[in-house]
């Protein structure tokens, strides 16, 4: 390898000088020897007037040594080669050759080190981040899908949050919103970057808190940060809206609400250095998922493994924000499970015993609802809600959604629930009309528990704590 500095297109002797040749002279070499001596700074100066001068007399001659000098100065930086230490070097105990060699590995070292800085050398951001593009079974089509890719990587960031000066969380998101008049983008992404406690595995729970306080920064292209001010959190679908200073227009991606189960799409994300990924890690958090042709199908929220929020909902949520500044939702105090969703045995026996084909198996019953009240439990089929069909999860959220929407999507108010109903004790259908809670809050459905009887005794003794049923 050349020294650092000199020109890797010139074809002077000084050129072949390289590690190799200094390090492998004799088993003798001493530290002087191996330092190729260099020409004095006068004499190299009077080799250039000299070779002005002739140019000068020769206009041809002058043009070919202009467009030499320009090729040898153009050459940003010396060649990078391996350094080459023979055998026998190894077996010597000679201080001064050993310097010599940690100098020219240091050397080699600080290069590789600069080499990173250039976009086509950065080795750095091949960890796995095209894995997936990579795999035929799937991905079919590569090129489609690196289109999307590379396009849709142009809407989303990475965004990092501290809590007094501590880091809390890392997450991504996308450019929902761009004001063009005072140069400010919107981001959404997840309401866990400024989560600070989640004691309980189930988000059902409500036991999350959260620093609406923390300082948010998103990271953009070219190693350069902006602060973020949340706008709004919407906890139960674990959604933080954050509005960012930029001076150029985002990208912002249009949405695909008729993904179905089934279809292939790609999770984005991006790490800790903002590089671009594509996995199922936990920089993916908050990035949106996209079909091939670089629509947004999804949000993966991270609550459980391999969950996302679909669009159609994703769509709803924009909708009222932008309507209400809130995004409202009935709270119905159950979990439910799809049909079609289930074992294909479990979905048999369903229809063998109960002739039911379709609808939403209630999971759990918070206790003390207004649906625990009215006899619902676990077990029970929701055929319709006001009177139209349901099969999934998502069409419930969906049709709830639309339900506030229609209400003017007012906070702390009630609207009524109609369910068509098979109570699967009883083997028969049932109309229930519950009226319940409109909040942006996270629905809480908490089944309870049931104190075993050695503490009922002891709660009927004076003073103790009544023990619940």
């Amino acid at each position: 390898m050349t020294q650092e500095g000199e020109a890797s297109g010139s074809r002077a002797p000084a050129l072949r000088r390289g590690r190799t040749s200094a390090v492998a002279a004799t088993p003798t070499t001493t530290a002087a020897q191996v330092r190729t001596p260099r020409q004095s700074s006068g004499y190299q100066s009077a080799q250039r007037r000299k070779r002005k001068r002739r140019a000068a007399g020769n206009p041809r001659r002058k043009s070919a040594s202009e467009e030499q000098e320009e090729e040898v100065s153009s050459a940003g930086s010396s060649p990078l080669r391996e350094l080459d230490v023979p055998d026998e070097i190894y077996d010597l105990n000679d201080p001064g050759i050993w310097n010599v060699i940690d100098k020219a590995e240091a050397e080699i070292d600080a290069k590789l080190a600069r080499r990173t800085a250039w976009a086509t050398l950065n080795m750095r951001m091949l960890r796995g981040s095209m894995c997936v593009l990579d795999d035929p079974k799937l991905v079919p089509d590569r090129e489609s899908a690196r289109k999307a890719v590379l396009n849709a990587a142009q809407s989303f960031v990475g965004l990092t949050s501290s809590v007094g000066g501590k880091p809390l969380a890392r997450s991504c998101g996308f450019w929902v919103h761009w004001d063009e008049e005072k140069k400010i983008g919107t981001v959404l992404t997840t309401s866990r970057l400024i989560c600070t406690k989640s004691p309980s595995s189930s988000s059902w729970l409500g036991q999350e808190e959260y620093a609406i306080d923390a300082e948010v920064l998103v990271h953009l292209r070219g190693n350069t940060t902006e602060k973020a001010q949340l706008q709004y959190r919407q906890k139960h679908y674990d959604l933080a809206f954050f509005k960012v200073k930029v001076d150029q227009p985002v990208h912002i991606l249009p949405f695909n609400d008729g993904v179905k189960h089934g279809d292939q799409v790609l999770e984005l994300g991006r790490d800790e250095q903002s590089f671009l990924r594509i996995s199922h890690g936990v920089y993916g958090k908050g990035g949106p998922l996209i079909d091939f042709d670089g629509k947004i199908v999804g949000m993966f929220n991270g609550n459980t493994r391999g969950s996302f929020i679909p669009s159609s909902i994703l769509v709803k949520c924009l909708q009222l924000w932008r309507k209400f500044q809130c995004i409202p939702r009935p709270h119905l105090g159950m979990k439910f499970s799809s049909i079609k969703f289930v074992d294909i045995a479990l979905a048999e026996n369903i229809l063998y015993m109960c002739n039911i084909d379709d609808g939403l198996i209630v999971k759990e019953v918070s206790q003390g609802s207004l649906a625990e009240r009215l006899g619902i439990r676990d077990g029970d089929v929701i055929g319709c809600v006001d009177g139209e069909h349901i099969s999934t999860t998502v069409e419930l959220e969906n049709m709830l959604l639309g339900k506030c929407e229609d209400e003017s999507g007012s906070l702390n108010s009630k609207v009524d629930i109609e369910l068509w109903i098979f109570h699967i004790r009883k083997s028969l259908w049932r109309s229930r009309t519950l009226n319940v809670n409109v909040s942006d809050d996270g629905e809480v459905v908490d089944k309870g528990v049931r104190c075993c009887p050695w503490k009922r005794e002891l709660s009927e003794t004076p003073g103790s704590v009544p023990c619940p049923t």
